[in-house]
């Protein structure tokens, strides 16, 4: 049976092995680090089954201004890909949706590569609504074009 728990740094080394399945390389430090802070802002979450962690999502909570209401976006959701399709994903999107309602925020919000077009599609399946591109500036460059 799966079960969805709050993650730790016990949780660490899998972790990264399911971001690297995205396409991120953080290092284990950089996890401990951030699976170590305590942002009342965010949620990290595992989930295991047989206890071997077989996904990973992050959820923030936020205010958006245009809409005067809390939202909460998964800012990261890694099925391990031995078990894909096996309704882990849809699971972890419904624990959102009742994390977000318990905050009383007014949508849930998903982002994901461009070049993942069956994501975007599974995301549409699931009732999510494409309603805009995110852009970003990497701020560690030294110069800007602005």
């Amino acid at each position: 049976m799966l079960e969805i728990t709050k993650a730790d740094i016990a949780h660490a080394e899998r972790i990264q092995a399911l971001l690297v399945q995205l396409g991120y390389n953080a290092s284990i430090a950089e996890i401990k680090s951030g699976l170590d802070s305590q942002d009342p802002h965010s949620d990290l979450y595992v989930a295991t089954l047989e206890g071997r962690v077989i996904a990973f999502m992050s959820l923030i909570y936020f205010y958006y201004f245009p809409i005067q209401k809390q939202n909460c976006r998964i800012t990261a959701i890694v099925v391990d890909e031995q078990v894909r399709k096996t309704g882990v994903g849809t699971q972890l999107i419904q624990f959102a949706q009742v994390k977000a309602r318990q905050r009383a925020c007014a949508q849930l919000e998903v982002t994901t590569s461009l070049e993942r077009k069956a994501t975007q599609a599974y995301y549409e399946h699931k009732g999510f609504i494409k309603a805009s591109f995110r852009y970003y500036l990497n701020l560690s460059n030294k110069a800007f074009n602005i």
